[in-house]
């Protein structure tokens, strides 16, 4: 199995064909998070180049149930999957929708949800009903059967002499960083490689294989280089997968 490449094509291809059975650490991924259709779409609008981020709402929560069991094929044994998810104004129950659809309809369950604190919030105070929003969640699943044997970083602090009670060292489900790695003509939805970084410190081993299926502008790859991780990325857009190796080969050269 191939990896530290990008694949312009659908995830799916990607998993079925270039992907290993339970050969992948760490999926780390932002999927489109299914905006609304406003006047014109946000096709029109260049949300993000090859793109339409609209499905209805039965149409995305199957679309993203049939995605989880596919992560079920490719993924390793005691290993997560961390899902960065947001709701635009019409949908705001979806997040928590989706979450049960994945429990009910795949082997994974939700173990935590991390708060990313932003730079900036969204949407601009256009609409006095609505709040805007500096925090999207990071939601992390692993398998139902490996809730309490799936790995991560933390740490064994101390352990108590009278019980052998371990004691794990503090780590917070709250994480600040920018919105994003700055603007792409071809994607208005991109995320943050400092996100990215903070989460692997938590989440993932050295050596261990990174694959993000909505790698768009290579964002998580770009952490992973940092980082000396193998990755795969999946991209429908050729525009993005070519800005994302112009990324990753200026980020190589340093």
């Amino acid at each position: 199995m191939d990896t530290n490449i990008i694949y312009n094509e659908d995830c799916r291809q990607t998993m079925r064909e270039h992907i290993d059975e339970s050969s992948v650490d760490i999926i780390l991924t932002s999927p489109p998070y299914n905006m609304t259709k406003r006047k014109g779409g946000y096709a029109d609008t260049g949300r993000y180049d090859v793109y339409t981020d609209w499905k209805s709402e039965t149409e995305y929560i199957q679309w993203t149930v049939d995605l989880f069991n596919d992560f079920d094929k490719v993924l390793n044994k005691n290993r997560s999957i961390l899902y960065n998810f947001s709701y635009s104004i019409e949908n705001p129950s979806l997040p928590s929708k989706l979450v049960v659809s994945i429990e009910e309809n795949t082997p994974f369950q939700l173990i935590d949800t991390i708060i990313w604190k932003k730079n900036c919030g969204l949407p601009f105070p256009a609409n006095g009903k609505r709040l805007s929003r500096n925090w999207e969640n990071v939601f992390v699943f692993a398998r139902k059967n490996e809730i309490n044997t799936y790995e991560n970083n933390r740490r064994i602090k101390s352990i108590s002499e009278k019980t052998g009670q371990k004691y794990y060292e503090a780590i917070y489900n709250f994480v600040e960083a920018p919105n994003n790695d700055g603007k792409c003509p071809y994607n208005q939805a991109t995320y943050s490689s400092v996100l990215c970084d903070k989460l692997l410190d938590i989440y993932c081993q050295d050596g261990w294989v990174v694959y993000d299926p909505f790698i768009g502008t290579g964002t998580t790859a770009v952490s992973c280089v940092k980082r000396g991780l193998p990755y795969i990325g999946s991209e429908l857009s050729q525009q993005q997968c070519e800005y994302a190796e112009e990324r990753l080969n200026k980020l190589k050269v340093e």
